[in-house]
Parts: structure tokens; sequence; C-alpha cells
């Protein structure tokens, strides 16, 4: 069996801990802690019908929708099977033969880079800046025909990149292509979406695993310039996203209201936290502005690993330890309770 680094395992923990995985709460995926929206039993038992049918092949319908809610033409649209399965296409469609990374930084990145075939170079971010990253520090390591992958908000910093100079670096830079992914921007209060006015070689990621909380289902989509977008799918698996992931992928991009609710409460409770993980000796928490936080573990008899691992065993919970430091989920009312 491959190893599998990714949060939100649920069958391995229960096999560790001696549960069933309905007894376990998953804190190890960043995912909308509102979870799924109430009409999505009703979109799914209305699509099942449909299941005797191959789904469309080109999501016509999906990326119509898309097109409609971020204002971009149908053709600049690309769905797949979770935002993950685009950045392991990116790379082997893009043409280029190195990957600039900034650290730390989601660990499928450098992966997928790396399975493609191309160099990775990384940039460490710096710990006394709150790892934030500096536009003009990335500018001084690209280098002509990069791939450049980026997180807005980052994960798993919780950290949003800076728009207008990242826009400007990326004109800059034409020849280099530059992959936005922001999976959690939906929920991240005033962080402006690379979606509106995107420079052609700007590749933006879009979850909506993450937003509507439909991990099980896995649906992401992108905004690409149409050539890349048709590089893209041109060594894209056919049917990658099954029928029931396209129908409510349309009542998705539907939902405004959801999204901005999601966007209050977890700006709420991510307060909230951040208050009380503060309030803890021996634990220092970075700024963020997403559904996590990332924290630093100051204890000479506890580390992530540790911690993490005795809420596994114990409790039925499911933490994700960083190698560093452990990143938070936010959570909803019922579960902050414990």
């Amino acid at each position: 069996m491959k190893n599998f680094s990714h949060g939100g395992h649920i069958r391995e923990l229960a096999t560790r801990a001696g549960l069933e995985p309905e007894k376990i709460l998953d804190f190890s995926a960043n995912i909308n802690p509102l979870g799924p929206p109430e009409w999505l039993r009703a979109i799914l038992s209305s699509a099942l019908s449909q299941v005797i049918h191959y789904p469309d092949p080109d999501a016509a319908r999906l990326k119509n929708r898309a097109a409609d809610r971020y204002r971009t033409d149908p053709d600049t649209v690309l769905v797949g099977n979770g935002s993950t399965e685009l950045i392991y296409l990116i790379p082997r469609a893009a043409g280029k033969s190195r990957a600039l990374i900034p650290v730390p930084s989601y660990a499928d990145y450098a992966t997928a880079s790396q399975f493609a075939g191309l160099d990775v170079e990384t940039l460490a971010l710096r710990e006394e800046d709150d790892f934030e990253l500096h536009v003009r520090d990335l500018e001084d390591r690209v280098r002509a025909n990069d791939l450049v992958f980026l997180g807005h908000p980052n994960n798993p910093t919780g950290l949003p990149l800076d728009t207008v100079s990242l826009r400007s670096a990326a004109e800059r830079h034409p020849d280099c292509l530059f992959v936005v992914d922001e999976a959690f921007v939906d929920l991240a209060e005033g962080v402006k979406s690379f979606a509106e006015d995107r420079p052609s070689n700007v590749v933006v990621l879009i979850s909506l695993t993450k937003t509507y909380a439909i991990p099980g289902l896995r649906l992401g989509c992108a905004l690409a310039d149409s050539e890349v977008a048709r590089k893209v799918e041109d060594i894209q698996p056919p049917w990658s996203v099954n029928g029931l992931a396209q129908a409510v992928g349309c009542a998705a991009l539907e939902d405004r209201g959801y999204v901005d609710l999601s966007r209050r409460a977890v700006t709420r409770e991510r307060e909230r936290l951040y208050g009380d993980l503060t309030s803890l000796p021996g634990i220092h928490v970075y700024p963020g502005v997403a559904n996590f936080l990332l924290v630093r573990m100051d204890r000479e008899d506890l580390d992530s690993k540790t911690s993490t691992g005795s809420m596994s065993v114990f409790s039925g919970w499911l933490s994700k330890p960083a190698r560093k430091t452990p990143a938070c989920s936010t959570v909803s009312d019922e579960r902050s309770e414990l």
C-alpha cells in the first residue's frame, strides 16, 4: 500500500483505535465545519436515477454554472475529481521544467511536480515573518519558464497573498505559470479571489470539496487560459467527475448564501479558537484567516505527533500533526463543547 499522508483517513484511524468509523470525530482535514448544505440530500436523491447513464464527459452544465459564477468563458473552466486531480494534471500539461514552491505549503504541490518530472525548488518562508510570503522574495528566485505553486490562503499557514503585488509579478513574468490554490478562500473573511481580473498566466484552483463539505464526492474546478485548459483536458481521464458530483456542483455554485453563512461562522469560531489556544502555556499561535490555525508547541513534554496520537487512540479524534507544527481546525458549536 502506498504511503498516504493526507488527512481524513477515517478507516485507518478507526482500525488503530479499535472503533467504528462513525465514532470518529475528524479534525485532520480542513473542511467547512458547518457540514454540507441542507439541500445536498435532495439533490443527490433526484440525481440517483441518472446513475444508469455515463456522466457528461465534458461536464458542460457544470462548466457553464462555474463560468456564470466567476464571470468567465466556459472554455477557461476546468473541472476535476477534486482540485487535487487538477494539481496533478497541471504540471504534466504546463510544459515547464521546474516548479518553485514557497514552504511550508500543501505537500502535494511538490509531489505532483515530481511525478511530472519537474525539478522542485523551494522558497523557505521565514518564521519571524509569521511565514508570510513577500512577493519580492519570490521574484528573486523565480526563473524563466517556471511553474509556481501558491496557496491563497496558504495551507498550513492560513495567510493570504498580496493580490496586487502578485498580479504585477505575474505580468512581469509572462513565460511562467502561476497556480494559485484558493481551496480555502470562500471561508476566509476579507480575502479577494484571483478569479477576478485574472492574468492569463495565472491558474486559480477552487475546491468545492472544502467549501461545501463534500470530500466523499470529490469536486474541484480551475480557471485558466483556454489554451492551458485544453492541454490539461487532453491528458485528463474521461468521466473524471461523476454524475452525482456534477449535479451537486451545479447547485453549489448557485448557493452564495451558504458561502456567506459559512464564512461568518468560520471567522467567529477561528477567533474564539485563537483566544483559547493563546491562553494555554507552551503554545504559540500564528495569525491566519482560514478555517484552521498553525501553532507551535514550545513544551519539552509534548509535541504535535505525541498529542495528536494520544487524542486519536484514546478519544476517537482524528487530528493532523505537521512535521514541525500542527494545524488546528475550527469547529462548529456542537463540536466546540468537546
